[in-house]
């Protein structure tokens, strides 16, 4: 069903449950285009842990783990409620000095399986582990260590920097001095193992340098997104005005963000990118965000709500007061209101 022909009292009410469920909503960070809730990183089972252990098949029972090491706790007897599987078996019998990581949950008191710690492994896992410490304060300090791991020949320890930098604000990556290969991230988007590293890999692209063919390839898929309403949409927005900054909210806007043929999903999408930049972009770009959208909501009911929408929530977020929405004030009023609020958000360095 197009945009269009939604029914205005019913779309508000949507519309305005949904206000309230989005004050609730945590800071603009790439998981946000997930659709689902991501699974605790690595440091985050880590600093959740009453104890961590390290682990290898037992002399008298190969098919069990025993502890070698423990990193944190003292548990006197640890059972571990892993067998050895056949692969790591054979792992361990071709690098005879590794170990496997588990930690244990304070709170649920379950236990889970880390990571593999071969020689590259280790390198990574002390580092981490003298900074867990500061992590727990630091996001930014955590962020720009897994920066530096994006391109790690080792594939799992780019994994690993792929889904901490998950978690982490936008305002915060953009303030990274990223390093970034546009060909690598791009390479495995559609690997169907890979689903839930899309939104990173995406939004991470535009904070490359800027190239004829990366500003195509964005394009390219956010046209394909507008038309069969992908998940992926926003990201792809938010990532071509990270690369463009201007050119590409002037392209959004001209090409697609006035179609009447947009679904309320579709404009939802491209309004949150530009709400998320609007919130950690500078000041030219938050002029030109405001002066797209206030031509659009004048002329668009349903748009305004949209509007309405993504602004109140990046304020809230912020922590600024928010005004009840007036299910029968001039939604172009209402989403001119949250727009202006919003203008209240400390400029970020």
């Amino acid at each position: 069903m197009a945009f269009k022909e939604k029914t205005i009292i019913g779309f508000k009410r949507k519309v305005s449950a949904a206000i309230v469920v989005a004050f609730m909503a945590a800071p603009a960070v790439p998981c946000a285009f997930h659709g689902y809730e991501p699974k605790p990183t690595f440091v985050e089972r880590l600093i959740n842990a009453d104890t961590v252990v390290l682990a290898r098949p037992g002399a008298a029972t190969p098919f069990r783990f025993d502890v070698t090491k423990q990193m944190r706790g003292n548990v006197p007897e640890v059972t571990l409620p892993f067998l050895v599987d056949s692969t790591t078996r054979r792992l361990m019998r071709l690098k005879p000095q590794a170990h496997v990581l588990f930690a244990r949950d304070a709170e649920t008191e379950v236990w889970h399986r880390l990571a593999f710690v071969d020689a590259a492994f280790d390198l990574v896992l002390r580092d981490i582990w003298s900074a867990l410490p500061d992590w727990q304060d630091d996001s930014s300090m955590r962020a720009t260590y897994f920066s530096k791991l994006l391109h790690h020949p080792d594939r799992r320890l780019r994994e690993l920097a792929l889904r901490e930098l998950d978690l982490v604000a936008y305002g915060t990556l953009r303030a990274l001095n990223l390093d970034i290969d546009a060909t690598a991230l791009r390479s495995p988007l559609d690997v169907i193992t890979e689903m839930d590293l899309r939104a990173i890999r995406i939004l991470l692209m535009g904070f490359a340098s800027p190239s004829a063919d990366l500003s195509a390839f964005l394009k390219d898929r956010i046209t394909t997104g507008v038309a069969h309403d992908s998940d992926m949409l926003g990201a792809y927005a938010l990532s071509l005005i990270a690369l463009e900054g201007q050119g590409g909210l002037r392209w959004l806007a001209e090409t697609h963000l006035s179609s009447p043929l947009n679904t309320y999903n579709t404009h939802s999408a491209m309004v949150q990118a530009l709400a998320m930049h609007f919130e950690t972009g500078d000041v030219v770009l938050r002029e030109a965000i405001e002066e797209t959208l206030t031509a659009r909501v004048l002329f668009d009911p349903d748009f305004a709500y949209v509007v309405s929408l993504q602004f109140s929530a990046i304020a809230a977020n912020a922590g600024l007061e928010v005004p009840e929405s007036d299910l029968d004030e001039d939604p172009s009023l209402d989403a001119l209101k949250a727009i202006e609020g919003s203008k209240l958000i400390p400029m970020q360095k």
